[in-house]
Order: structure tokens, then C-alpha cells, then sequence
């Protein structure tokens, strides 16, 4: 072997021990703690919010869903004061409401469950109200109706959603599971929810529920 080969296997060996000697092993999942970057956890920020901040702020951003109904006149856009932009000043336009009505209908046997209610003093025979109760639910609303919530603060549209996800298994946990649905129809409820602007019926995820 000639000699400059032999100071090329040495020095690559003395690289090799180096590096070995430097090297920080982490284990998988704590990442994290080498790099200093926050690992994003949908499920804690969406339990934070749930804990700390949803009573009150459901409560004081509500609007009852008849008179948003009658002041709206067919057109949600026209009273978007009054709602929340997914996307800040534009993208799907969603309303925190409370109401109370009568159950007429019960679809609990299905991916995408829901509860039919004639809304009490409902000004427009044309809008039909309608609870969904999972345990898959359409849409994001509650999300894009928390301003204390922003898509600013995310990485990408799959932690966006993940928010999405976490706050409607809180729903169906903290809400939805105390309800006997089976035994529902013809009850009177009330309720605090959120619904996005679209076609066909309301569509409200509720956020508290209360059987009369």
C-alpha cells in the first residue's frame, strides 16, 4: 500500500472516531429536545382551548339563532359581523349560535349521525335545523369559528385539520356521550353551537347540549 493511501485510511478512521465521539443519540419522537423546535400537538391545543377558554367564550360570542336568522334574511354574508373568516377576512364563514327546539328526527345509526329539530320561533320556513352528532362530523365550524384559533399558527393544512379532528373527539367525549339518543326524539333541546355558511339545512355542531 503506498503511503499517501495509507494517510487517506487513517485519516478517514480518525474522522470516523471523531464523529462517533460527537454524536448525540435521541430516541424517536423526542427530537425535539436536540433541535429545539416545539413538537405540534393537535390534541393538547385543542384540549387547552376546551379547558381554559371554551365555556366563556362560546358563551360570550353566541348569537340566538332565530333572530341571526330573521336579521340575515337569506343571506349570512350580509350579517359576516357577526360570524368568523376560516382564513381571517376571507375562506368559509361560520357562526357561534344557541337555540331551542324540538327533536323530530334522529339519525344515530350512521357514520355521519345527526338530529333534526324544528327551532323554536324560527322566522324562515325555508331554513331547516339540523344538530350533528358524529361520530364523523362535515366541516370544520368550531375550529373556523374560535378567533383565539388562527391557521397563521400552523405549518400546514394537515395540522390545520388535526385541530379540527381533536376538537371534535372532545365533542363527542365531554358532550355528545351523555346524550341518549335512542330515546331523544320529541324532547326539547337547547344548545350552543356552530354552523359554516352553505346550502341545505343548517348544519350545527353543537358544543353544549341540554335535553329538557
Amino acid at each position: 500500500m503506498s503511503k499517501n493511501r495509507i494517510i487517506a485510511v487513517v485519516l478517514a478512521v480518525l474522522f470516523l472516531v471523531y464523529a462517533g465521539s460527537t454524536a448525540t443519540v435521541v430516541k424517536e419522537g423526542q427530537e425535539a429536545l436536540l433541535t429545539g423546535e416545539k413538537v405540534f400537538d393537535p390534541a393538547t391545543v385543542a384540549a387547552n382551548f376546551w379547558k381554559n377558554d371554551s365555556k366563556e367564550y362560546f358563551k360570550n360570542n353566541c348569537y340566538e339563532l332565530s333572530e341571526l336568522i330573521k336579521e340575515a334574511n337569506g343571506d349570512f354574508v350580509s350579517v359576516s359581523q357577526k360570524g368568523h373568516y376560516s382564513m381571517g377576512d376571507s375562506g368559509e364563514l361560520s357562526f357561534i349560535v344557541k337555540g331551542s327546539g324540538t327533536v323530530t328526527e334522529v339519525k344515530n345509526k350512521l357514520k355521519s349521525g345527526y338530529v333534526v329539530f324544528d327551532l323554536d320561533n324560527n322566522p324562515s320556513e325555508d331554513i331547516k335545523t339540523r344538530l350533528q352528532i358524529g361520530p364523523v362530523f362535515k366541516g370544520s365550524a368550531v375550529r373556523d369559528s374560535i378567533s383565539l384559533i388562527s391557521y397563521k399558527d400552523y405549518k400546514n393544512q394537515i395540522e390545520w385539520a388535526q385541530v379540527s379532528v381533536s376538537l371534535h373527539n372532545l365533542i363527542l367525549n365531554e358532550v355528545l356521550s351523555k346524550i341518549d339518543f335512542d330515546n331523544l326524539t320529541g324532547k326539547k333541546i337547547e344548545f350552543i353551537g356552530c354552523f359554516t355558511v352553505g346550502s341545505g339545512d343548517l348544519r350545527i355542531t353543537p358544543v353544549e347540549l341540554t335535553v329538557k
